[in-house]
């Protein structure tokens, strides 16, 4: 299986091959990708997150990396790239403004429940996609 990291080692100058591979890959490991004018639809009694990244940033594909070999399937993935979805509501419902990528956002049913940003460091994404979700088996 290709990985995201992948993606920054193939930059070109406008980004589209890029985009297009991030989406794709999102797609591959059963997220669903937003894109511009998308909202997310949060379930009652569902698990969801949102999480974002980049393809500039080696650190957000090496996240994504991280949550792909992760097993989700309890929960529903929301991606976006927040060079062309803004983090507004519709994507991220009752956080605080998006400073730093990547960023995750954990809902229990409709209810915000933890708001993360940043790869690494104590607390950081990577440590909430550790502890939410293990090493999958495929």
């Amino acid at each position: 299986m290709p990985r995201f990291a992948d993606i920054f080692d193939a930059q070109s100058l406008d980004h589209k091959r890029e985009i297009g591979a991030l989406n794709e890959q999102a797609q591959a490991a059963g997220w669903t990708v937003l894109h511009p004018g998308d909202s997310i639809r949060l379930d009652d009694d569902a698990h969801a997150i949102v999480i974002s990244g980049v393809t500039w940033s080696k650190p957000d594909l090496e996240v994504l990396d991280e949550l792909a070999a992760r097993n989700t399937a309890d929960s529903r993935v929301w991606f976006f790239n927040p060079d062309y979805v803004f983090p507004d509501e519709r994507i991220l419902p009752g956080a605080p403004q998006m400073r730093y990528t990547p960023v995750l956002a954990e809902y229990a049913g409709k209810r915000l429940i933890a708001f993360v940003q940043d790869g690494s460091g104590a607390a950081g994404v990577v440590d909430r996609i550790r502890n939410l979700f293990p090493v999958s088996s495929k």
